[in-house]
């Protein structure tokens, strides 16, 4: 007894709306990873220096 051919499986492609989210994700990581190194920690402010931007906690 020989077997039937097994059908072609359909190949199926992304929907629009999954490669969208995907480039959206990927563009969320790349800004967070640049972003990542500029993060500073808020201060409390204890006294006023003299450089704008510099907090004495």
């Amino acid at each position: 007894m020989t077997r039937p051919p097994m059908p072609e499986t359909p190949r199926r492609r992304l929907a629009r709306r999954h490669v969208l989210m995907l480039i959206l994700a990927c563009e969320v990581m790349v800004v967070g990873v640049s972003n990542a190194d500029r993060y500073r920690p808020p201060g409390i402010v204890v006294d006023q220096t003299v450089t704008r931007g510099n907090v004495i906690t």
